[in-house]
């Protein structure tokens, strides 16, 4: 695979200027990024079609200012998108299988990683300089050393069709957490989800732990206490089943639900927590009994107690995705048809009035962060 050039897309992450409408600004392509940093938080956003190159948008969350594609060519049709440290990783799935690295200031290519043909990688973690890659089409982790770009595989066990559909990893100290769904050729679940802890000194699994359900969806996020927590999906129109599994982070990583999907409402399709651990914020998806019409709604949560907030978006939006600012910004993804875009909360109460556009319609969950 070709690797794209530092110089022909290193930007400035300053925004530009412009009111559009309400209050909400939007700078395109054409206009130039100016050298100027952004004081206050910025979200980023990244969207494919699956057919051709996709698009990494930058926001200023606070003067809702938009650069559309700020970093041409790094986004490929179907990416994902990650925070480690500093860096910001756009896991390029089954449409480019690479893991692309972008950082340092102003925001610009580091480096770019492929996973192989077929790999299809869903997330990333890192332990100094490698990078521990979930691959649906591997025997599990793809295992990449940064310095010499080497790539070696960690097996997970537990699916006899060698292929345990894994989903997320995160890393805590020297340890690796993955998600695996264990899913049949019809895609449905052998039974609940695994986590496997990979020891990164040897790269071997350490030890394996059951979810409490089925079928783990979205990415790992970290609560205020250490201990992390995921989607699970028994079901996407029943809800009586299921929900947001936390897992230890220390000890024996025991397994339990921190919320019931009943009690979400629907899945908990991406989860999102702030700096300062005062809420974790989920936006929770669904459909209708007979998959006649979906939703997405965002949602807080307490980080003690796990009890959800009333909901905060509005009827009529469809929140698939959800970023944690600071400030007490969140920033969410708008997936409704033909009007997408991303929405901004500002201590609970929403600052935008129509979605702002990121230059095509929004992903449908692991495709926002902001730092």
């Amino acid at each position: 695979m070709q690797r794209l050039s530092t110089s022909a897309i290193a930007i400035t992450v300053g925004l530009g200027l412009g009111a559009i409408g309400c209050g909400d600004n939007n700078s395109g392509d054409d206009e130039p990024t100016p050298d100027a940093g952004v004081a206050g938080p910025v979200a980023y956003a990244v969207s494919g079609d699956f057919a051709t190159t996709g698009v990494f948008t930058a926001i200023d969350v606070a003067t809702r200012t938009v650069h559309t594609n700020a970093l041409a060519g790094v986004a490929g049709g179907d990416p994902f998108l990650r925070q480690i440290g500093d860096e910001v990783m756009i896991v390029n799935r089954d449409s480019g299988e690479n893991v692309t690295v972008l950082g340092g200031a102003p925001l610009a290519l580091i480096d770019q990683y492929g996973t192989g043909g077929g790999s299809n990688p869903q997330d990333v973690a890192a332990v100094g300089g490698t990078l521990y890659v979930p691959a649906l089409g591997t025997a599990g982790v793809v295992v990449i050393d940064r310095a010499t770009r080497a790539t070696r595989t960690v097996a997970i066990a537990g699916d006899p069709d060698g292929k345990p559909d894994c989903v997320s990893a995160y890393a805590i100290g020297a340890q690796v957490f993955v998600a695996c769904g264990l899913l049949d050729e019809n895609f449905a679940p052998r039974g609940d989800g695994l986590v496997a802890v990979i020891d990164t000194a040897t790269d071997t699994v350490a030890t394996t732990v059951r979810l409490p359900a089925t079928n783990p969806v979205g990415l790992f996020a970290r609560m205020p206490g250490g201990d992390l927590v995921i989607g699970t999906a028994p079901s996407f129109n029943d809800f009586t089943t299921g929900c947001l599994a936390r897992v230890g982070a220390t000890g024996a990583h025991a397994t339990s639900c921190l919320v019931t999907n009943a009690a979400l409402g629907g899945l908990a399709n991406h989860v999102d927590v702030p700096a300062d651990g005062s809420a974790i914020w989920v936006s929770v998806t669904g459909f209708a009994p007979d998959f006649s019409s979906q939703f997405g709604k965002l949602r807080a949560l307490d980080p003690a107690t796990g009890v959800p907030a009333p909901v905060a978006s509005k009827d009529g939006q469809q929140i698939d995705d959800v970023a944690a600012c600071g400030d007490g910004y969140v920033v969410a993804a708008d997936g409704t048809m033909g009007a997408s875009g991303i929405r901004i909360w500002k201590d609970g109460v929403e600052t935008t009035t129509t979605p702002l556009d990121i230059g095509r319609p929004t992903g449908f969950g692991n495709n926002l962060i902001c730092r």
